[in-house]
C-alpha cells in the first residue's frame, strides 16, 4: 500500500536547498517534506519509519540513495558535534563529557609525547566503555545517554537488535570517529579493547 498522503512518488524528494540549521540530520530529513521528522527520537528509528512511510523495499533504488544520504548524515553529525582531528583536546573533551569520563588532561602537551603516546592515553581512557556510535550521535536530540556495555557481544547483540550500524567507511570520517570505529559484526569478543581502525 502507498503510504504518500501529500503527493505522488516523485514528490517525496525534493533538490535541497541552503538550510540554516547544523544538524546534518534535519537537514538530510527535510529533503523528504511529506515525512514528518521527529527529531527527538533515534535517528535511525525514523530513517526505518521513514521507508516504511514511502512503502520501500529493501532493495529499491530509492531506498538505497536515501540509505547513502542518511549515512553521509550520521558521520557529518558525528563530526560537528565531537570534532574531526585525534591531536583537538577539546575533541576529546566533549567526548569524555557526553560518555562522563573524568578526569581530563587540561593541556594536551601533558597529554602526549607524540602521536603514539596520545592514542595509548585515549585506548587507557575509553578501556572497557562499549558504546553505539549512532547512539552518541543521537544524544543531542534524544537527551538520553548512550548506553555504555561492559563488553563487545553485548554492544554487538543491541546493534544487530535495534538495527543502528554506524557506517565503517566514509569518505567524510575524520581522525576522532576513524580512531573510534570498531567492527562489531566480525570476530571481536569479550571484554578487550582491542579496537580495529579503519
Amino acid at each position: 500500500m502507498n503510504k504518500i498522503r501529500n503527493g505522488n512518488r516523485n514528490e517525496k524528494k525534493k533538490t535541497r536547498t541552503s538550510h540554516p540549521s547544523t544538524d546534518h540530520l534535519d537537514v538530510f530529513f527535510s529533503q523528504y517534506p511529506v515525512f514528518s521528522y521527529r527529531q527527538n527520537s533515534s535517528s535511525t528509528k525514523e530513517f526505518y519509519r521513514m521507508c516504511d512511510f514511502f512503502d520501500w523495499d529493501r532493495d529499491d533504488p530509492e531506498r538505497e540513495e536515501a540509505h547513502d544520504g542518511f549515512k553521509t548524515a550520521l558521520v557529518q553529525q558525528f563530526n560537528s558535534l565531537y570534532g574531526t582531528e585525534v591531536d583537538d583536546i577539546e575533541s576529546w573533551r566533549g567526548l569524555s563529557r557526553a560518555l562522563d569520563i573524568f578526569p581530563l588532561p587540561d593541556d594536551l602537551n601533558k597529554a602526549k609525547k607524540n602521536k603514539v603516546d596520545l592514542e595509548t592515553t585515549w585506548e587507557q581512557m575509553f578501556k572497557g566503555k562499549f558504546i553505539n556510535l549512532v547512539d552518541l550521535v543521537d544524544t543531542g536530540n534524544t537527551g538520553q545517554c548512550a548506553t555504555q556495555f561492559n563488553i563487545l557481544k553485548e554492544l554487538k547483540e543491541y546493534t544487530i537488535t535495534t538495527g543502528q550500524f554506524f557506517p565503517k567507511e566514509s569518505a567524510y570520517a575524520g581522525g576522532m570517529l576513524k580512531f573510534l570505529l570498531r567492527e562489531i559484526l566480525n570476530n571481536h569478543e569479550g571484554g578487550t579493547s582491542r579496537r580495529k581502525r579503519h
